[in-house]
């Protein structure tokens, strides 16, 4: 009985084969080559007419076809590198006649040989990736993060080279400054100037709530008390063994932990909640506030011998306002560097806005700044300009300047110039302080009575 199949002839069974895109491999029980398509010629650079009618084995000694015949199985999907540098995924199979005889084996090799390559590189890369970690890490180690820290100012610049003087030592310091003078920034440059081979391990006293900051500080163990998790929890302290743990806002350590905290800085010692076992810990502890502790400490509210355990190297910081000379030079670093971080050409600060921040009061410091830096850069990319304009600043900056604008004299009276310049220093302590009266007196310097007369007078 003829089939649909029997009418079509063999040149076009060929024409079907060579137009697979994979390379089809036919031979005979003896191994010889029968059908090679043209996909095959391209694959493995060899031709019909040299291997047609010849052993296989000749030209691909690792060929699967051989095996396939040997041994009347199929193999699905199998890795193959029929030649040197060249990969294949192979499909092979025995074929059978109507009677069930082996007359010979069929072969498809999907080529794979670029994803093999590619795999190479990115294993390669990795590696270099790998290595190039390494040695970043090495020159983290040793890079001097001082030396991010800059300044024009003299006292300032002895205070940076004091800390890089102490960090060798294994003292505790104290930090203190106003919010946004850099005391992280301090103290992390301390950690890896000292060369402590254990991690460097912050919390922020003021932002756990007192009943977890125990847990916090020395972990705990399993069932230690009900919600404990499973296997217990390693505290800070553990965490930072041999290297350093940054305290901030050490005034707002509540009063009930200031002597756990005490017997680790006098022994080296704690247990875990739900432990009796001491566990031994070498850390350096580095703390920082902007609050007086002295005066906590006559209110009661911080410990005289805790205070003198922190304090063994103090240091404090000074506010940006106090420091003149570098509000426009961090500014600038500021401006490059985000800049660099968004792929621009380093803008210009013009005059008229170098002047708004010479004269603004920066409550927020070094912080503020960097924050109004890169709003400006932001602002800067998305209108495409190559320098900074007033609009760019936030509003607070762009209505109080702080600084006289030029006064025509010859229409306005000492009198009213006087009286404008009065009132624009009241808005400005009023705004400094937010409505606080009492501090805004106190910051101008005056009665707070005579305050009160002069709001109702300037109707402010």
């Amino acid at each position: 009985m003829k089939t649909y199949f029997d009418a079509f002839e063999k040149p076009i069974f060929e024409f079907i084969l060579d137009h697979i895109p994979d390379a089809i491999t036919v031979v005979g029980v003896d191994y010889k080559t029968i059908f090679f398509n043209k996909v095959a010629e391209s694959y493995f650079d060899v031709s019909r007419e040299e291997i047609i009618g010849q052993d296989l084995r000749d030209f691909f000694p690792e060929s699967l076809l051989p095996k396939v015949i040997s041994q009347e199985k199929a193999y699905y999907n199998i890795f193959n590198k029929p030649r040197e540098h060249t990969f294949t995924v192979i499909s092979a199979v025995p074929i059978y006649n109507n009677q069930g005889e082996l007359i010979g084996g069929l072969a498809r090799d999907r080529d794979i040989t670029e994803f093999v390559k590619l795999t190479e590189v990115l294993q390669k890369t990795q590696m270099t990736l790998e290595e190039l970690e390494k040695e970043y890490q090495t020159l983290v180690q040793k890079e001097n993060f001082f030396a991010n820290i800059i300044s024009n100012d003299s006292a300032f610049i002895k205070t940076i080279n004091l800390c890089k003087q102490v960090s060798r030592s294994s003292m505790n310091v104290l930090i203190r400054g106003e919010s946004g003078t850099g005391k992280e920034l301090f103290v992390r440059a301390i950690h890896h100037e000292s060369r402590r081979t254990g991690k460097f391990v912050a919390l922020n006293c003021s932002a756990i709530p007192s009943e977890l900051l125990e847990s916090e500080l020395f972990g705990y163990e399993e069932g230690a008390f009900t919600g404990a998790k499973k296997g217990g929890k390693v505290g800070l302290f553990e965490l930072a063994h041999e290297g350093t743990l940054f305290l901030d806002e050490i005034g707002d350590m509540p009063l009930h932990m200031q002597p756990k905290l005490l017997r680790v800085l006098e022994e080296g010692k704690f247990n875990r909640i739900g432990s009796q076992n001491n566990r031994q810990v070498n850390v350096r502890i580095i703390s920082a506030t902007h609050k007086n502790l002295e005066d906590l400490i006559e209110k009661g509210l911080f410990r005289k011998d805790l205070f003198y355990r922190l304090n063994g190297f103090y240091v404090t910081l000074p506010p940006l306002r106090e420091r003149q000379g570098d509000i426009v030079l961090l500014a600038n670093r500021f401006l490059q560097q985000f800049c660099m971080e968004n792929g621009m050409n380093i803008i210009e600060l013009p005059d008229e806005i170098i002047e708004v921040l010479k004269h603004h009061t920066w409550d927020g410091n070094v912080r503020e700044l960097r924050n109004v830096m890169q709003r400006v850069v932001l602002l800067a990319k998305e209108n495409q300009s190559g320098k900074v304009v007033l609009g760019y600043l936030p509003d607070y900056l762009q209505h109080n300047t702080g600084y006289e604008e030029s006064i025509d004299l010859q229409n306005e009276s000492l009198e009213s110039l006087l009286e404008a310049y009065e009132k624009k220093m009241l808005v400005q302590a009023l705004e400094k302080f937010k409505g606080n009266k009492k501090k805004a007196a106190e910051y101008l310097k005056i009665p707070r009575s005579n305050l009160y007369y002069k709001i109702e007078k300037f109707k402010l």
